[in-house]
């Protein structure tokens, strides 16, 4: 509970790489999300590549530490598994915040960064990545050891919560 509780954006890395073993137990929580109809609907692009983090930080104006990041993953939905979109986004969004907390376990600082709806964001990570249909591509994430930690926020609100 306490990586939920303190997990926070960052978006300052250091140049530490990530092992090959914090990439596939970041990967292993992607996959133990729940999914509707366990059709299981998420296809992730890891980018390690230098170069390619840096073409890939101009896909958004929110998205240029990208190119200091340790990883990005690009996570899409594959419509061959699933054709409805909006059930693709709520798996894909479950597996994003299990990678999310999987890293933070591991003190690795993560950024989600959107993409889907928008559409030039999403030709952009199509054009960029070579992700033909039926992938689409919804969102990033950002992946390294912070440089500068964010500030833990209690964000519980009493008053959006209704009890019957």
């Amino acid at each position: 509970m306490k990586s939920i509780l303190e997990r926070t954006s960052i978006r300052q890395y250091t140049d530490k790489k990530l092992s090959d073993e914090d990439v596939k137990a970041i990967l292993r929580a992607a996959f133990a999300a729940p999914s509707a109809r366990d059709l299981r609907p998420w296809y992730f692009i890891v980018i390690r590549d230098e170069k390619k983090l840096e073409e890939i930080s101009r896909f958004s104006p929110y998205a240029s530490f990208l190119k200091e990041a340790a990883m990005g993953i690009v996570v899409c939905c594959d419509l061959s598994r699933n054709p409805r979109l909006d059930y693709c986004q709520q798996d894909c969004a479950a597996a994003t915040q299990n990678m999310l907390i999987e890293a933070k376990e591991r003190g690795i600082g993560t950024c989600w960064l959107g993409g889907y709806p928008n559409d030039e964001r999403v030709v952009y990570l199509r054009d960029a990545l070579q992700i033909e249909e039926p992938l689409m591509p919804l969102w990033a994430v950002s992946f390294g050891y912070p440089a500068v930690f964010g500030k833990v926020k209690d964000k519980w609100e009493d008053n959006v919560i209704r009890y019957l």
